[in-house]
């Protein structure tokens, strides 16, 4: 049976913090603002779950919705979202693209990015959440096809929104080993609707966001607290995100961090002008551990630091030794 929210009953000075809970709580944090000239939002929500999938029928009036880099900050959700407009309009901009819903079409977002979507007076929307792996299991580049229309033309676009429509009515009906298939075919209606978009677009976004990184973790090489989390709090981005930017190109984030010390370690060395120890030297770029520094060395470099360390420095650093 279907979770019904509504504004119904909520007076209209508080039905826009009402309302932005409720969005919240069915999707993911999210900021609702209420356009046209409106001060409120009235609206409704009827939420089912569908093995994997949680659908959402949600009709309101016109409203503006952000996903914020503090919202995303704020939580580990890692969620796809799929709007398919069944009355009224929608723009949905992401990742510097903006695609117009209206009549059936349908588009995907990205809970991990910033989005916002200006929806239109008196519209409704079916949207279905589903986790990344879910989706990516099938459509490994899903995160370059975000706010690209899908047309309601004859073909999956137009058989999703039948198909999600019908579930949104008699989801109850179905007995359990059903709703899994169903769902795994909603999961490949997705798929087919958006797998034609793909072709010729880059993967800009995650160039872009891998970039970014690199250069945040090159202003701060010598910060021995850089990892993950610091990285994802200062460029307000998730971990996941992160990790996904490098795994690409079958790297770690913080194997290329450690790449980056040793090579300015290596580029120092071979100056010939450094007469500090290797320990002033690797504590300068980050590594706090003697023995975990040498043996990244070595294994990078095939010979110890130290033999690239003048002669009245290296009495001043005790070489660990070799495992």
């Amino acid at each position: 049976m279907a979770k019904v929210v509504s504004t119904a009953a909520v007076p209209p000075r508080n039905s826009v913090s009402f309302w932005t809970e409720a969005v919240s709580h069915t999707f993911v944090d999210l900021d609702c603002k209420p356009s046209d000239g409106r001060e409120s939002i009235d609206g409704e929500i009827a939420v089912q779950t569908l093995a994997s999938l949680d659908l959402a029928r949600v009709r309101a009036s016109a409203q503006s919705v952000y996903r914020t880099p503090a919202a995303i900050e704020a939580s580990s959700d890692d969620y796809y979202l799929v709007g398919m407009q069944t009355e009224g309009s929608c723009l949905v901009t992401q990742d510097d693209r903006s695609a117009a819903l209206h009549n059936g079409g349908f588009a995907l977002y990205d809970t991990t990015r910033p989005y916002s979507l200006l929806l239109t007076d008196h519209f409704e929307q079916l949207v279905i959440r589903l986790p990344r792996t879910a989706l990516e299991r099938h459509l490994p580049q899903a995160a370059r096809l975000t706010a690209l229309a899908v047309n309601a033309d004859p073909g999956a676009a137009r058989l999703l929104v039948n198909t999600v429509q019908f579930l949104a009515n008699d989801i109850d009906i179905l007995p359990p080993d059903v709703a899994l298939s169903v769902s795994q075919g909603v999961e490949h209606l997705i798929v087919a609707g958006l797998g034609g978009l793909a072709q010729g677009i880059p993967d800009v976004h995650r160039i872009s966001r891998r970039k970014l990184v690199q250069t945040h973790i090159l202003e701060n090489l010598g910060d021995d607290s850089l990892c993950i989390k610091s990285i994802a709090r200062e460029l307000h981005l998730s971990p996941s995100s992160i990790h996904r930017a490098f795994a690409a190109d079958g790297e770690t984030v913080m194997g290329w961090v450690w790449q980056q010390r040793l090579n300015r370690i290596r580029e120092t060395l071979l100056t010939g002008t450094y007469d500090g120890t290797l320990t002033d030297l690797f504590l300068t770029w980050g590594f706090s551990d003697p023995a975990h520094f040498s043996r990244a060395f070595r294994q990078r470099y095939g010979h110890a630091p130290s033999e690239l360390l003048r002669p009245i420095a290296a009495t001043h650093f005790t070489q660990p030794p070799t495992q």
